[in-house]
């Protein structure tokens, strides 16, 4: 059965393959894009995250065909015994009960898949938005990447950011700011710039105090910083990042 589930994970694509069909949909212009980087970024999000769903239900009806063709001469048989049995109800219902214990793992898995995926889709979604408007980035790989550790782009290169840090641009990006974020954001060194991405609904006043000891500007959704954060300047509109970049 483990098998099943394994074969109705396949209909769902790669990061990529969602990134880049969610592109096609949106057929973005580059002044929008530049103005209204936070909104974009945020739409971008949105509709990749409602593929993803959508690609969900393909797997779940995948499932379902899959379990039914595995046995369908065994329950043609069950079923014809069960239209005639009193106790038709109770009996169909035992009889589901495996491909409910399915289900149940192969939603499981699709929540932890798109948790992962979430993460991942969102860095990539910035650097791909970034360098649409030309600005020149790059997501670190190889050895870069095990020396920056938590960083997740670099503007304008990793190249720059090892060997001239103070000319570089370091980006985390966290989808959303869970419990252990202190700990999955990076460090700043002497006259580093350190920006935190964020499309988190919600910033307690505590997080952005927390962010500021850190060193870190934080990027937010538009509307929260215009509502709750007016007066922190660390604390700013991810519309103002492609501005703010080429200062």
């Amino acid at each position: 059965m483990e098998k099943i589930v394994e074969e109705a994970k396949k209909v769902i694509p790669s990061v990529d393959e969602i990134i880049n069909s969610t592109w096609k949909r949106l057929n973005l212009k580059k002044e929008l894009v530049i103005n209204k980087f936070g909104e974009i970024l945020i739409k971008f999000d949105e509709f990749a995250t409602n593929l993803f769903k959508e690609y969900e239900r393909e797997s779940l009806e995948k499932l379902a065909k899959l379990w039914i063709e595995k046995q369908k001469g065994e329950l043609k048989s069950k079923l014809e015994k069960l239209l005639k049995d009193e106790n038709f109800v109770e009996k169909l219902s035992k009889m589901f009960v495996d491909f409910a214990l399915l289900v149940q793992q192969l939603e499981k898995d699709l929540g932890n898949m798109r948790k992962a995926r979430g993460g991942k889709t969102f860095e990539k979604v910035v650097e791909k938005l970034l360098k649409f408007i030309d600005i020149k980035c790059e997501i670190p790989k190889g050895e870069i990447k095990k020396k920056l550790r938590r960083i997740d782009i670099v503007i304008p290169s990793g190249e720059v950011a090892i060997k001239t840090p103070d000319k570089a641009i370091f980006v985390t990006c966290k989808r959303t700011l869970r419990e252990r974020w202190k700990q999955e954001v990076p460090s700043v060194g002497p006259n580093q710039r350190v920006y935190l991405l964020t499309i988190d609904n919600e910033l307690s006043e505590t997080k952005a105090k927390e962010i500021k000891n850190l060193g870190l500007i934080v990027y937010i959704r538009d509307n929260l910083k215009e509502e709750k954060f007016k007066d922190l300047p660390w604390v700013r509109k991810l519309s103002d990042l492609p501005k703010d970049i080429n200062l």
